[in-house]
Parts: structure tokens; sequence; C-alpha cells
């Protein structure tokens, strides 16, 4: 694996923070357009100034990546086919992308940009990255949360092109399926708009702490260990950081890559620079969990408050107007024959081909010219972004040209190759018009989703129930019951064994793209599960061939589900009831609260008094959070049974037996909400 081509990847929230990363050495840039930008809230890139980005790139070598790494919803396709095919025409190098829908639309009308699957895509094992490639993925983005083992092991089993992060803040959630800010102020993270409560203090019995709020990552000293497990792009992030940030950083990383020994100084500048709280952290790849990842006892507020101006001016300085990184290598021919035109050649690594023609050389009348001394003319490109590679020179005897003729055929040289390094590449570019069909149900059933044993006879009352898999290990089978995979899938061994004892022709609700495959493997039929964001009819369509039904995403209002139901290919199920789960993660949270890790639900209370219940999993120990107050609709079951739903799911978590019987009654019937409840996006 060290034989792996390497790739910096630095983040550009500004055209200014796009020339820090250029000029520090980025390989390559990964930037936002005004919309479906999972940064919505960074400066971006409009039409103009992404065409000039993309210029500004090639012209020096580097690639630049265009995240439409957002959510589409009803009603955007055209307006996301407008982005993508102005994608194609300006020459961006790859789209990355959370949403499956925008995947197939990339596919549909330009086949030759290529797309990278976002960490949005929560892709965290073989099985997710073996599915985003049949999907048409060449470059997958993994998930923040894995080892280096893991890593390891995902690229031995698919050979796939792999980014990690390795510089900047960690989420708690596995990204893509962090809903906290969307259900608690409406500001979805799948959508750009994130206001991260994770980083707010939270009590829990008497004890107070930013029990959500991680390390910053910072993987500079495990480059090598990243490269040997398969990563080929390492990430930096930080759209929302300045562009001394995006210098100062990707120049530590940059000579880091080149095998150069990073000094204390070094580690220092990366701290001063940016650092939450008391210190970086090298996360789950080195096997880490809480509390050294979490950043338990210090404010967000406290954030370099204090960067250094040296640092600072050290950053501006690598960008300044006019700074320019010897970046692309070129060959150059010279050709000086008496009685002809002078002749300049270059070609650059990729193959384009420019030269300049310049005066009829003199008579030298003293010292002729020779190759040495049109090299010290002809090899002067301080200031440009080339050097010259080679340089062979034709030069006839006795002959003299003057110096500043010799700038000139330079600069006009290299002017004919930055020109041509600017083209935008010629594709195939397809036009697009969303026609879709819609399933229509013949009735609404009701489906009960239980997480205790004892919430298993009440549910009875619905027409199917969904059941956690590993149940199945103390229950026996019954036709209503539903088996469901968990929502992250670090070991298949477990999953496997369990899918494979299930009865012939099993339905079974998988929230990863992995966990769809495993149940297509052991030849049983899927269910798609709200994980994977079902947000519009592109991403149905693109799963519809894999799945019996889909749950839609729960960021969904009713005017969008009608809008998806109509035009959804397979039955579409909708969340009516329950406490949402609005974060997954592998950082044991129970264990920053409590100091142990004992798998007993703890609740987290906010400024607001609002409590968030969070359960570990006695076997994966992955915690989820819940919402603070359920969603509840049985007094506007109207409006359900409008919205073109096949089925209604109620989601029982720490209800009581007696209270998952009232809760299915009143979504047959109606009934009055409970005191504390939410609409959410319905």
């Amino acid at each position: 694996m060290d034989g792996l081509k390497t790739e910096l990847l630095s983040p550009a929230g500004s055209f200014e923070a796009l020339r820090a990363a250029v000029q520090a050495g980025a390989d390559a840039v990964y930037l936002g357009a005004k919309r479906f930008s999972a940064r919505q809230n960074a400066e971006n890139f409009s039409d103009s100034e992404l065409a000039a980005a993309v210029r500004y790139c090639h012209e020096r070598g580097a690639a630049l990546y265009l995240t439409l790494n957002t959510l589409m919803r009803p009603g955007e396709e055209a307006a996301v086919g407008r982005e993508i095919t102005g994608a194609a025409e300006k020459g961006v190098d790859a789209l990355i992308i959370q949403d499956l829908g925008v995947a197939g639309l990339t596919r549909r009308i330009c086949p030759e940009l290529p797309i990278h699957a976002s960490t949005q895509l929560s892709a965290h094992n073989a099985g997710d990255v073996m599915s985003l490639m049949d999907k048409g993925f060449s470059r997958v983005v993994l998930s923040r949360e894995l080892t280096m083992d893991e890593v390891e092991r995902i690229y031995a089993a698919t050979g796939c092109e792999l980014e990690a992060f390795a510089h900047g803040a960690l989420c708690v959630s596995f990204s893509g399926r962090c809903l906290m800010s969307s259900f608690i102020g409406g500001r979805s993270g799948n959508r750009g708009c994130c206001a991260q409560p994770c980083r707010q203090r939270y009590s829990c019995g008497g004890k107070q702490g930013y029990f959500l709020s991680p390390r910053d990552l910072c993987l500079v000293g495990r480059l090598d260990d990243m490269k040997r497990a398969g990563v080929t792009s390492f990430k930096i992030e930080g759209r929302m950081k300045g562009p001394e940030y995006v210098a100062v950083v990707t120049d530590v990383y940059r000579r880091a890559l080149d095998g150069g020994e990073i000094s204390a100084a070094d580690e220092r500048r990366l701290s001063e620079i940016f650092s939450r709280g008391d210190g970086f952290t090298e996360g789950y790849f080195a096997g880490l969990n809480t509390p050294e990842i979490m950043n338990i006892n210090i404010s967000n507020d406290n954030i370099s408050a204090d960067v250094p101006g040296r640092l600072l001016a050290e950053g501006r300085n690598m960008y300044r107007e006019g700074a320019e990184r010897p970046r692309v290598a070129v060959k150059l021919r010279f050709f000086a024959v008496a009685g002809e035109n002078m002749r300049l050649e270059a070609e650059d690594r990729d193959g384009n081909k420019a030269a300049a023609v310049g005066s009829v050389p003199q008579a030298a009348q003293r010292s002729p010219m020779t190759e040495e001394s049109a090299a010290r003319c002809l090899t002067k490109t301080g200031g440009t972004p080339y050097f010259a590679a080679e340089l062979t020179a034709d030069i006839g005897e006795g002959l003299f040209a003057p110096a500043a003729e010799l700038n000139a055929l330079r600069r006009r040289c290299l002017d004919e190759l930055t020109a041509l390094r600017g083209e935008s590449p010629r594709r195939k570019i397809y036009a697009f018009a969303p026609e879709y069909t819609g399933f229509r149900p013949e009735k609404q059933t009701l489906v009960a989703s239980v997480s205790a044993l004892e919430q298993l006879d009440p549910a009875k009352g619905a027409d199917e129930i969904i059941v956690p898999i590993e149940f199945f290990d103390k229950i026996t089978f019954d036709k209503k019951y539903v088996p469901a995979l968990p929502p992250v899938i670090l070991d298949e061994s477990p999953v496997r064994r369990r899918l494979a004892a299930l009865p012939e022709g099993t339905e079974v609700y998988a929230s990863t793209l992995g966990g769809l495959r495993l149940i297509a493997e052991a030849g049983l039929r899927a269910r798609g599960d709200f994980g994977l964001n079902i947000s519009n009819a592109e991403v149905a369509r693109a799963l519809a061939g894999e799945v019996e039904r889909l749950t839609l995403s729960p960021e969904l209002s009713v005017k969008e589900i009608k809008a998806l139901t109509a035009a959804c290919p397979v039955p579409a199920e909708i969340l009516a009831y329950g406490r949402q789960t609005v974060m997954i993660s592998r950082a044991c949270i129970i264990r920053a609260v409590r100091g142990k890790c004992d798998c007993r639900p703890v609740e987290l209370k906010d400024k607001t008094g609002a409590e968030f219940p969070v359960w570990g999993d006695s076997e994966t120990h992955i915690n989820r959070v819940f919402n603070s107050r359920p969603t509840f609709m049985a007094d506007r079951l109207d409006r359900l049974r409008r919205c073109g739903a096949a089925a209604l799911r109620l989601c029982f978590t720490d209800e009581r037996p007696e209270r998952v019987r009232e809760i299915i009654e009143m979504y047959r019937t109606g009934g009055e909400p409970p005191e504390l409840f939410t609409r959410g996006y319905f």
C-alpha cells in the first residue's frame, strides 16, 4: 500500500482560502457553491467564482472538488441538475455527494464527471463501500469513527480509493445520522445548517460538562499508518475557518506527507492556529474512546482565542498577492538558428504543449549565447506556478539574443501554457427532465417499532412489529415480526449469523447500504430504514430495485411527504410517533457522564431544561441520543392518512407496556397529545 499515490486535500470556504490551500501545497481543494453544500454558512462560491477557482487550481496543478453534499428535497431536482451541469461545464474534477439521488442525477447528466461519496453517507464497513462503488462512486470518504485496523480491512476487501479526515473538528455523531440541530432548532446538518448543539453544556445527575463535544482531530504523526491502511487522500477539515488556518495547517501536513520531520514547533503551530480546548486527539483511528476523545470540561468558546500575530502573518505570507509556489514541472526546448526566428517550446506533465516565437538572433559581437547563458533567462520561472525540470537547447554558433528578448519569449510561452491548462475539459452533458411514477397504496398499515422485550405483546395491536434482530436470540419468530438491523454495523459477523437464522422470504429493515447488501446476500428481502435519508424521488428510484419498502426521512414536511409519495416507486413508510433518534455515536457518552461504560441509560439536560435520553448498546457499545420529546400526530390522523404513505410507524423507546397499547389505539381512532410533545417536521 505504500506505493499508492497520496493527495493532500484542503478546505476552501472562500477564494482567499483557496489561494492559501494551493500556495501552501495542497494537491486538491474542496469547496461549496452557494446552494446544496454542507457548509451553507461559509462564504462559498458563486458561478463566476467557481469558474475562476477551477482555472486557478488547474493552472497550478491542483484538483478541485465541489461539495454537493446535502440532501435534496422534493422539487429541487431541476435546480440540482443545473448545479451538476454547471460543475461539469466548468471542469470541476469531482463532486462530493451525500444524496444517492444526486449521484444518480450526476450519472445521467454527465457520466464522465467523477463522484466521491461524502462522509455524510456514513460508510463504515466494506459492504457500505462496495455498494457505493456499485453506484458509480470512484472514491469514498470514510466515517471518522473507524480505527486503523477497520480502515485496513475495508481497503483489503474493496481496493477502493479511500479518503479520510486527518485534521480538524470531529462530530460526536456519525455524519449524516445527526438530527439533533434539526429537531431542536430546525437547522438541519443534512442541509448544511447545523447549529452545533453538541458544543453546548449539559447536566446529568448533578454533574455538568460538554459531554457531546469531542476534541479536534490531529493525525499528523499517523500519516504513515494511514497510508499503510490504504488511505490515499488526507483531508483537512475547515471550510468555516479562515485562510490563515488553511495555509498553516496545509503547510505542516504538506511537509509531513513529503517525509519531512514534524517538530514540536510545528505541533505548536497547529495548536495555536486553531485548537478546541486543551489539545488534540488521534481519535478513533488510534483506537481511542472517551474520555480521551471528549472535551468534557472545556467550553466551546475557548477556541484559540489569541492566535499569535506572527502566526497569522506567516499564514498570510504564504498566499499574499503575487505569491506562487513552483508546483508544475515543465520541459523546455529552445531553438536559435541563424536567420530564423527563435522558438521556445514547453510541455507539462499532463501533455499540454505551448510554444512562442521570438526575433531572429543577432551575430554575437563579444560573448556568443550558450545553453548555460540562455538557461539563466529561460528557466527563471519565479512568480509563476512552473519550474523547469529539463531544458534542452539547440543554439547555432556565434549567435546572441538580449536577455530581455529571452525573458519575453519565456513569458509568452508559459502564458500560452497557462491558458491551455486553464481550459475546461470537453465532456458530454445530457439534458435532464424529472419524470416519476409513484406507488399508490390501497390502505395504510400501522407498524410498531419496539426497543424492549416487554413491549412485544402490547405491540401486537399493530399490523406489524419491527424488532431489533438481536432480540431473535431470545424470542421465537412470529409472522408479525419484521427484524431490523443495527443502525451501525462495525462487525458484520453477528449480523450475518442472525440473518442466516431467519425464515425464507423474511423482510428485514436496514439503515445502511452495507446492511441492504447483507440482506441480499442472505437471500432475504430488504426494507430501507430512515438512516438511508430518503428525501427525494431520485434516491427512492436509486434504491427501488433493492427494497420492498422505504422509510422516508423524518426531516420532511407533510407537503414534501405528499410530493415524494406521489413519485416514490415503492411503498413509503413515515415515522408518525416516538422519540426521534437524533444522534448515533461511537463515542461512549455514558462513560463521559458516569465515568464508566455500563450501558445503563442516562439523560442529558440542556440549558432549557429539556432532557435527552442516551442509551448504550451492551453488544456494540454504540450510543444513541433521543429527542427530548416524542413526535405526536394521533390528533391529526386525517393529515397522515392523506399524505400517501403506505405505513405509519410508531417508535417505542421507554414507554411502558400499557402506554404502548394506548398509543397504538390512538393511532387507530385518534387521541389527545401528552403534556410534552413535538410535531417534528409535520
